[in-house]
């Protein structure tokens, strides 16, 4: 049976975070929203820092004023070119390499992101990745609605993802399948330890300073 490989999105496969520079991209010639949009998402920002608000609203207020409202085929249209040149030029060199490893032995490939569908579902398909679970975002009557229809796939919440992705796939996880976790972020420390095998890609310093003791294999991917 083949191994199972994990990689978290941002950070690790990419250079870059993603979210920020979508909305960015969604507002780049709607220069009357700069300014309510830098000081939305600056407040809430700073409230999540102070844990007076959930992570996930910090994505709802630079929704709010980029996205929220919009036709799904137009904001389709502006992820799949994100994607396209994310994968072109915005992948990790080292991240490059572990993908064509894992598939030159025949592995299963999952993202696991916090970065929202509409992002890593094309992002996934262009590298060719079938499997993936991430923060899934809203429709209503064709357009973005103000809030999102999972929880945030973040911390303990990605890991309950993977977790239900290998109940509605049981093809995917056999009991001496061997699954690699790769991740930038302690704050995927619960989906670290859950595989057998957790490597740390350019991490943060609370990641790095744990791998020791958690048994992490520490690498850097170049940026």
């Amino acid at each position: 049976m083949p191994d199972i490989a994990i990689f978290d999105l941002d950070y690790t496969l990419t250079k870059r975070g993603t979210w920020g520079r979508f909305v960015i991209q969604n507002v780049k010639y709607k220069p009357w929203l700069w300014l309510p949009l830098a000081l939305s998402a600056g407040l809430t920002q700073w409230r999540y820092k102070k844990g007076r608000l959930p992570r996930i609203r910090v994505k709802q207020a630079m929704m709010r004023w980029s996205m929220v409202g919009r036709p799904k085929a137009q904001l389709e249209k502006i992820a799949e070119d994100f994607a396209a040149n994310e994968v072109e030029n915005g992948l990790r060199p080292g991240a490059i390499k572990a993908l064509e490893a894992h598939r030159a032995k025949g592995d299963l490939i999952i993202i696991a992101s916090a970065a929202v569908d509409l992002i890593v579902a094309p992002i996934a398909r262009r590298l060719d990745i079938e499997y993936w679970v991430a923060t899934d975002m809203k429709w209503e009557d064709g357009k973005l609605a103000p809030d999102f229809a999972s929880e945030n796939c973040y911390g303990p919440h990605k890991l309950e993802r993977v977790k239900q992705l290998f109940a509605k796939n049981p093809e995917l996880k056999h009991n001496h399948t061997l699954i690699t976790m790769y991740s930038d972020s302690y704050s995927d420390i619960d989906v670290l330890q859950y595989c057998d095998k957790g490597v740390a890609v350019n991490a943060d310093r609370k990641l790095t300073e744990a791998a020791g003791d958690k048994g992490f294999e520490l690498v850097d991917w170049g940026s």
